[in-house]
């Protein structure tokens, strides 16, 4: 069987979609086209057996044009108290308003999308490639059955579609998605499950006795996918200073006159969430105390951002009770510098505190991680002890682990593991100590 191609065009330059999030949908799924194709077969009482059969093909890969945000910021009321009027043998005969569900009303969510552009180069494509059948599908009639289809996601997003014979290859400048085991995206697919519950929500929508029924659909399917897009822009850090901005600085007290240690990390970490809540990140300071085999790790202080701040929060750790006292970052001079060092851009990445996770949710984890960042996780390791230049060690009893994970290429920090940020690994400069006081010079 030979590949073939469809080919989507927006002539009012806007794809109006969202997915179960509520956030725009992007790139326009695989399972979205082959809906749009059933429904309008089963409209037309032809090609339905053609569109089926599309269900049992591998996913598609795709490419998409560039394309811009569009968001309207508000969401509309509707009426929900239409039922159907039946006669005495049971069939529908009208439309009456249900007194027990009047004034009743159901929210639409805004409508969220994409715009973009209407030459000719600006199409969606899915391909489909060749498989081992003998037989592929009849183009001319899913030619006959796309041509029909009205829109893709909301009616405000009209479509004109087609498909044709062959691989079509798209513009350098069109990001391109293509299925990977790996992957970091999860793209909605039709599958011969889907089909089957398709089947099923249709039964029950006909059975329903209100207009505008539309039961959940439990079974949605993904398959992951890899963006390969432009890989050669340079990737830059950040501004160091954007990423202090709404950070507080919780200076970690001695004591009983001696530093919090290391090893203490962990509890401290737990406490400030209790006491501060969910932060976007937080960064632990470390410094480094004593010479020679009394050398330890000490804990100076922890950067939180995105949290509700606290003037101070009351810390229990080993040696005692302490507390961590809020202030403004650039008391720390060594802040900045610290800020970039974690930010630089790298492909390997090593956590800084042990990461209490199940294995489910620590693979969970990394995924989400890599899809923000938009790579593929290739490698991930667990160990005790920390790889970086400074870090808690994790105890011989605890299902705590160091995680140290590398992606096929090089991002730029923040990378944030379970809420802590991870360090480039070999970074140096990790470790923050206080200047040393010079001796007085003889007069």
């Amino acid at each position: 069987m030979g590949g073939f191609t469809f080919e989507a065009r927006f002539p009012l330059g806007e794809f109006n979609a969202h997915g179960a999030d509520g956030q725009a949908e992007w790139p326009p799924s695989p399972a979205r086209l082959l809906a749009a194709l059933l429904s309008t077969a089963y409209s037309l009482g032809y090609g339905v057996e053609a569109v089926r059969a599309l269900y049992e093909l591998p996913a598609p890969s795709l490419s998409c044009p560039p394309r811009g945000a569009r968001d309207i910021g508000y969401g509309r009321w509707v009426p929900v108290n239409n039922a159907l009027k039946l006669d005495a043998h049971g069939t529908p005969s009208g439309i009456v308003d249900a007194e027990h569900r009047f004034g009743e009303k159901a929210v639409k969510p805004p409508e969220r999308g994409s715009l973009l552009g209407r030459q000719d180069d600006d199409v969606v494509r899915w391909v489909f490639p060749g498989g081992e059948q003998s037989q592929g599908p009849d183009l001319k009639v899913l030619r006959a059955v796309a041509q029909q289809v009205e829109y893709l996601g909301r009616p405000t997003s009209p479509v004109l579609l087609d498909v044709s014979a062959g691989c079509r290859e798209a513009p350098a400048s069109h990001d391109r998605w293509e299925p990977d085991p790996l992957g970091p995206w999860h793209l909605q697919v039709g599958t011969p499950g889907l089909l089957q519950r398709l089947d099923e929500r249709e039964k029950a929508r006909r059975r329903s006795q209100f207009t505008g029924a539309h039961p959940a659909l439990p079974h949605r399917p993904t398959a992951r996918y890899r963006l390969i897009g432009d890989q050669a822009q340079p990737v830059a850090p950040p501004d160091s200073r954007l990423l202090l901005d709404g950070a507080v600085l919780y200076r970690v007290q001695p004591s009983h006159g001696a530093q919090v240690e290391a090893a203490d990390l962990g509890i401290v970490l737990d406490q400030l969430a209790s006491a501060l809540g969910e932060a976007e990140w937080v960064l632990p300071v470390l410094g480094r105390e004593g010479r020679g085999r009394g050398e330890r790790q000490v804990l100076r202080a922890v950067l939180v951002r995105g949290a509700l701040p606290a003037r101070e929060v009351p810390l229990a750790v080993r040696a005692g009770v302490t507390q961590a006292r809020a202030c403004e970052p650039r008391v720390m001079s060594s802040l900045p510098r610290l800020i970039r060092v974690m930010t630089a851009v790298s492909s390997t990445w090593t956590s800084l505190v042990p990461v209490r996770l199940a294995q489910d949710q620590l693979r969970a984890e990394l995924e989400s991680l890599a899809a923000r960042h938009q790579v593929r996780l290739v490698d991930a390791g667990l160990h005790r002890h920390a790889c970086a230049e400074v870090g808690a060690a994790a105890g011989c009893d605890s299902d705590a682990k160091h995680v140290t994970l590398r992606f096929d290429t090089a991002v730029a920090g923040p990378v944030v593991l379970n809420g802590v940020m991870m360090s480039p690994l070999g970074a140096s400069g990790l470790a923050v100590n206080p200047k040393r006081r010079s001796a007085p010079r003889d007069r």
